[in-house]
């Protein structure tokens, strides 16, 4: 699937909250505030009244908890009208890289003038899934039974009985690794897909942690010299991203040595949300400043054992379209999601001349499921602005078998 854009669709605004580890940083926070603070700075940057933005659509993988419409219920808190229309998408970590097409897609046909998208995600507050039935049999249970439950309020229920032994027959699941990281038809996590590919393209443990260390040196910099200030919203008193130290770091990279999709190497379920304001022309041009414009994205899906490698097809795919469509001029910078670094050194190789990632990745940041495609997406912004780079890309991959592709162009 691939969309050049005919009419422009401009980006006023791109704003992130730092990224947070697994109980971390952002710990105290869920994804509905992080999603309402990363929205109420992308409108407060881009200048625009909360009454004028139409539509909120936020990627979120994981959304059980949060009760009925948690992307109004970030748009609300933000500030924005209850007028507006919501909602949330998921298609795994190319979720927020839908809500962008999604939105693109409406303001170019017409359908609205302003519309904010983006994605959110709380790693650290998703809750455990208690399944229904039990796992396997006790003295008093067979398994394959529902479990015995009374009401205990509203939409809550309690173990009724034997609690101690129901608890150990059931099934707690974490739906962060099993919605976002495992394919059920294979029975098969992502990390058992990326040893696979380490091992088609011949890549050594020594090379793929070499790219890891890389990503980690990069984004240290970044941090320590202030290049993603501009684009993070602080939340309470967390202003940067909660980078690991470096002794923790030497350590996770000692107890690598002999995997390609370890701790040290591979990016990591966090806490984070991103989201860019994007606009009409008639409404980008009424006094406001747009950052870039959207030039049209692409989206490949296929077999779970290629995602890896989808991302190269979806910027091919995306940029033999532009260039049939008469638009073949080069593109400068692209950030590109390190799901597992041993996905780099094929982009390095599938992406020459263009310059990946100059602040580090996934691997060193984290990886907020639902926000990655417009954390990417803001960085990128904010990176073409600081190095005067014009056109841009976006790619990442997302589980199950797919990439996104999203190439945009800097307002001289």
């Amino acid at each position: 699937m691939v969309r050049i854009c005919k009419r422009p669709v401009f980006i006023l605004s791109a704003a992130r909250t730092p990224i947070g580890r697994f109980d971390g940083a952002l710990a105290s926070h869920d994804a509905v505030e992080l999603g309402a603070t990363a929205i109420a700075a992308g409108v407060e940057r881009a200048g625009v009244g909360p009454d004028l933005v139409e539509m909120v659509t936020m990627g979120m993988v994981v959304s059980c908890g949060y009760g009925e419409a948690p992307a109004k219920l970030a748009a609300i808190r933000s500030g924005l009208a209850p007028q507006v229309h919501s909602r949330v998408v998921d298609s795994v970590c190319g979720s927020a890289a839908d809500a962008v097409a999604l939105s693109s897609d409406a303001i170019e046909l017409g359908a609205v003038n302003v519309a904010v998208a983006g994605g959110m995600e709380s790693r650290s507050n998703a809750p455990y899934l208690l399944f229904a039935r039990f796992r396997r049999s006790t003295a008093n249970y067979s398994r394959g039974q529902r479990l015995r439950v009374k009401r205990a309020g509203a939409y809550r229920f309690a173990l009724s009985e034997n609690l101690e032994e129901q608890l150990s027959a059931a099934e707690l699941v974490d739906p962060t690794a099993h919605d976002g990281l495992f394919w059920p038809p294979e029975k098969k996590f992502m990390r058992e897909y990326a040893v696979q590919f380490a091992k088609k393209m011949g890549y050594s443990v020594e090379l793929v942690n070499g790219c890891a260390a890389e990503s980690h040196r990069r984004a240290r910099e970044a941090t320590e010299k202030g290049w993603f200030a501009d684009e993070i919203a602080p939340v309470g008193d967390v202003r940067q991203d909660d980078l690991l130290p470096s002794e923790e770091l030497a350590r996770l990279r000692d107890e690598c040595q002999d995997d390609p999709a370890g701790p040290y190497n591979s990016s990591f379920p966090a806490d984070g949300a991103a989201a860019v304001l994007l606009a009409s022309e008639d409404e980008a041009r009424r006094g406001r400043e747009p950052i870039a414009r959207i030039l049209g994205y692409s989206r490949t899906d296929g077999p779970p054992e290629e995602f890896l490698s989808a991302p190269v097809r979806a910027v091919k795919a995306l940029t033999d379209a532009l260039r049939d469509s008469g638009d073949d001029r080069p593109f400068e910078i692209i950030e590109a999601n390190e799901a597992f670094a041993v996905q780099l050194p094929l982009f390095e190789e599938s992406f020459r001349g263009v310059q990946m990632n100059l602040q580090g990745g996934a691997v060193a940041l984290g990886h907020p499921f639902g926000a990655a495609g417009a954390r990417l997406l803001t960085t990128l912004l904010h990176a073409m602005q600081r190095t005067g780079k014009h056109r841009g890309l976006v790619a990442l991959c997302f589980g199950g078998g797919g990439a996104y592709a999203l190439a945009v162009e800097r307002e001289s």
